[in-house]
């Protein structure tokens, strides 16, 4: 493939190849102005393109491809820069020794970058606590609807989480839950989550949180490879609704570094036993699961009325202690939403903050 040379009017020298370059030619005839985005099709060319002509400008360089003239700037290019160099914020790790970040509604609601610094803050860390919030029954999508749009899952849109009886999981129960990502019976689980206390007048119920990443990074490369290659299965149901999935306990990305866990130890199905490798995903399972119950790498605070938990569902496992039902009420709601949205909003914000 031809490789174009560029010299640009700060003295910086390109070299991209030759397609790139025509498929991301500016111009009003390869693009959709108004919302940038691409009209030219690159199988329109043929695949062993070469420039007629590279001729350098004032302000940047023009392209003469024999039946199409593009032109590119210096602004242009700084432009690709910023879009190749973008990324999420990176996920910083933490342990029992940090204490959960909080926010009060009250300044968030009114000061921008009170609220830039709390998204950030989200997703960097993976959890924050929005106090002094109304303690009203589905406010909490009414908080996170300045955000992005929540996600509608199985059971209910806004989950009630008292004890119950009838209910569909411990949750609904007075029991210790153990720290777990929610709906890690969905294959395409939520990726972010709020819990919003409207009332905690019970003893004890502490809220517990787990950076999963801070976990994976005391396994060894063993584990972490056979919890990435075998899958497991989990199931979560009710009367009326059935959710089941397959995959791995831990993901990677495409560096493979970890990006989350999918583990509910309530929700965990029967691994196949004749499985190659059951004797050594239990093993990694084994230590995996003995990082996460150990108080070593569990932040525990309360949730009072008016808290509300914010979480990235991939990567913080959440659980609570038990607690007394009959020294008072205990209520919560959840809703769910997508981390993606948080992030690019942030972005959105941060940018708009310094245009």
């Amino acid at each position: 493939m031809t490789t174009v040379s560029l010299t640009w009017p700060s003295g910086q020298i390109d070299n991209v190849p030759a397609l790139w370059l025509r498929d991301n030619c500016p111009c009003e005839q390869c693009r959709i102005e108004l919302t940038s985005e691409h009209r030219f099709i690159i199988a329109t060319v043929d695949p062993t393109l070469t420039p007629v002509a590279v001729t350098q400008t004032d302000d940047g360089v023009v392209v003469d491809w024999g039946d199409h003239v593009s032109t590119y700037s210096q602004s242009w290019m700084d432009d690709v820069r910023a879009q190749v160099a973008r990324c999420f914020p990176p996920m910083e790790r933490w342990d029992a020794d940090d204490e959960i970040r909080r926010f009060s509604f009250d300044i968030l609601d009114t000061d921008p970058p009170t609220e830039i610094s709390a998204l950030d803050h989200f997703c960097r860390f993976g959890a924050i606590v929005i106090t002094d919030t109304p303690c009203e029954p589905g406010w909490s999508e009414t908080l996170y609807r300045r955000w992005g749009p929540p996600t509608e899952l199985p059971f209910a849109k806004v989950h009630d989480v008292y004890v119950d009886p009838s209910g569909y999981n411990v949750a609904h129960t007075a029991e210790a839950l153990p720290p777990h990502n929610d709906f890690a019976s969905k294959r395409n689980r939520p990726s972010g989550q709020i819990l919003h206390m409207l009332a905690n007048e019970a003893e004890d119920g502490d809220s517990i949180i787990v950076d999963g990443l801070a976990i994976v990074d005391q396994l060894t490369d063993d584990e972490r490879s056979v919890l990435t290659t075998m899958p497991a299965a989990f199931r979560q149901f009710s009367e009326t609704t059935e959710t089941w999935s397959r995959s791995t306990v831990l993901q990677v990305d495409e560096s493979g570094a970890p990006v989350g866990l999918r583990y509910s130890n309530q929700l965990l199905q029967a691994i196949d036993p004749w499985h190659t490798d059951a004797s050594a995903w239990y093993e990694a399972y084994h230590r995996l699961t003995t990082l996460i119950i150990d108080p070593a790498n569990q932040v525990r605070f309360r949730l009072s009325a008016g808290d509300l938990l914010m979480l990235h569902g991939h990567r913080m496992l959440h659980g609570r202690t038990a607690f007394s039902p009959a020294s008072g009420v205990r209520h919560l709601q959840d809703i769910y939403f997508d981390f993606d949205d948080v992030a690019n909003e942030l972005h959105r914000r941060q940018r708009l903050q310094t245009a």
